[in-house]
């Protein structure tokens, strides 16, 4: 809701008074991050998702967008192990399962991306195939015969 104001910083700008007034309060920090993210301000998203989870822990949605925003500035290693531990808690979550089959595929291993974009694929067939055709990442598996069965 906050990210469709007038704009993004009028977005910010809503959630730091929510914050002010109540500062124990995990959402409005949450949705600052989610905002920042979508202005491509990943190390203050990330900054936002990691105070939630510090004082949150059981804060599944901010710990994902922890992981998205390791792997938005390149740090996919630490997404991935992010990733993991989502995955114990939530085993079937699809957007989870293909985030970590996108860190894979910019850590350029490519049977671990194939492996888990099917298993994403399995669980969500239409939105998963069309969001890997349009994801840049799995642009150099278009040629990849295990990739265009998956995807077709």
């Amino acid at each position: 809701m906050f990210d469709r104001l007038s704009s993004h910083e009028d977005a910010i700008k809503c959630l730091e008074e929510a914050i002010k007034l109540d500062p124990k309060k995990p959402n409005a920090l949450f949705y600052k991050g989610v905002v920042l993210g979508k202005m491509e301000k990943h190390e203050e998203s990330l900054n936002c998702f990691q105070l939630v989870c510090k004082t949150n822990p059981r804060h599944l949605d901010a710990l994902f967008h922890k992981g998205i925003e390791f792997a938005q500035l390149e740090q996919h290693e630490k997404a991935i192990r992010i990733f993991d531990d989502l995955l114990r808690q939530k085993k079937d979550n699809v957007n989870v399962i293909y985030a970590k089959a996108r860190s894979f595929a910019a850590l350029e291993q490519d049977g671990p991306s194939l492996e888990m974009l099917k298993k994403a694929i399995s669980k969500d067939p239409k939105t998963i195939r069309k969001w890997a055709k349009d994801e840049k990442i799995f642009e150099r598996f278009h040629e990849n015969d295990q990739f265009k069965r998956m995807v077709r």
